[in-house]
């Protein structure tokens, strides 16, 4: 089996996607359509990331999903066709973060979330292989009230909803906004587990901060490591956090806070035994998939298939999901690896 195929037939663990990010061209298209039914040309609303040259350009791309997700119907068709993608490229285990929107007249912010929630309902009937859970997100660029109201939303979703609302996202533009620690305690005492994007541009205070609170997980981590803006300061005291690391290696390379995917930090974070596990952000903007990522990181750096199915074993542990659950994927993994082995003997 060639590494593409092997990748592709890979179960896997998806543990940081942007819902808005995630849309498909097809999806972005279908969007278009029911709100202008009359229209033809839905050619133009494909998200293109191809010629981004620079981090906030990528944040710009996302105001063409945003126009198109206003209604509780489009954020089920949006959600629904997402979870069937990430199913066909045999993901099992798909982690959605997505900030909630109201939009006047058309959405509150908890029609928003019970859309999500139905779709997830739909998608365990027809996609019973993969299990999709919910991270809310706090958006930074939208101030300390909105990141209030979210954190009260996803504790409320998460009383409601215990076995679809996991946790919280501290994401969004981090060249604008603050990090909202002290909410992010409080939603970590009310049982909410924490994914923060930590480092993706230059700012050792912020990124100390984020460290000393120990999220759950960690998003990106790219300016963390000195040869990428970091310091060696910084890169100890990650390594001595054990906390594991979302890694999106396109994202990285196409928004351009990393250079090359050989200069990219999965090969310190790798070499140092740190936790890792392997993400595609935003598919639909970067044009990517989670197998595509599993062989991007294998023939850039030399992993042979034993060390991806590690890989993918390792980002069980990091879910958020029920230890239940975990055992289910862990058995999906293992059973995969046990048939590859029999037949290559």
């Amino acid at each position: 089996m060639n590494l593409s195929s092997f990748c592709r037939s890979l179960p896997k663990m998806e543990l940081h996607a942007h819902l808005n990010g995630s849309l498909s061209a097809d999806t972005l298209k279908k969007l278009y359509k029911m709100e202008n039914p009359n229209s033809e040309n839905c050619e133009n609303v494909v998200m293109n990331a191809d010629n981004l040259s620079s981090l906030n350009e990528c944040f710009k791309v996302f105001d063409i999903a945003h126009s198109l997700t206003v209604t509780p119907q489009a954020i089920f068709h949006s959600t629904y066709n997402t979870v069937k993608e990430f199913q066909e490229d045999n993901v099992i285990y798909l982690e959605l973060r997505s900030t909630p929107r109201a939009v006047q007249g058309k959405m509150t912010k908890h029609e928003y979330i019970e859309a999500i929630i139905e779709a997830f309902e739909v998608c365990k009937t027809d996609f019973p292989s993969i299990t999709a859970k919910l991270l809310l997100s706090i958006n930074r660029k939208q101030g300390y009230n909105a990141a209030q109201e979210n954190i009260e939303l996803a504790i409320h979703f998460s009383k409601k909803y215990p076995q679809y609302v996991v946790g919280l996202d501290l994401s969004g533009d981090p060249m604008t906004g603050g990090t909202f620690l002290e909410l992010l305690k409080k939603a970590r005492t009310a049982g909410l587990k924490i994914a923060a994007h930590c480092a993706e541009i230059s700012n050792e205070t912020e990124t100390m901060d984020i460290l000393e609170f120990k999220p759950d997980r960690l998003g990106h981590c790219t300016c963390i490591h000195p040869t990428l803006q970091g310091s060696e300061e910084l890169f100890s005291m990650l390594l001595k956090s054990k906390i594991p690391v979302e890694l999106c290696l396109t994202s990285n390379v196409q928004c351009k806070t990393v250079p090359t995917y050989e200069s990219h930090h999965f090969k310190y974070l790798h070499e140092a035994g740190h936790p890792v596990c392997l993400a595609t952000d935003d598919k639909g903007v970067f044009h990517t998939s989670l197998s595509r990522e599993y062989e991007i990181v294998s023939s850039t750096f030399g992993l042979g298939y034993e060390e991806l199915v590690k890989l993918c074993l390792a980002s069980v542990q990091y879910a958020f999901a029920t230890p239940e659950e975990k055992q289910v994927l862990l058995s999906k993994i293992e059973n995969f690896n046990r048939k590859m082995c029999d037949n290559v003997n």
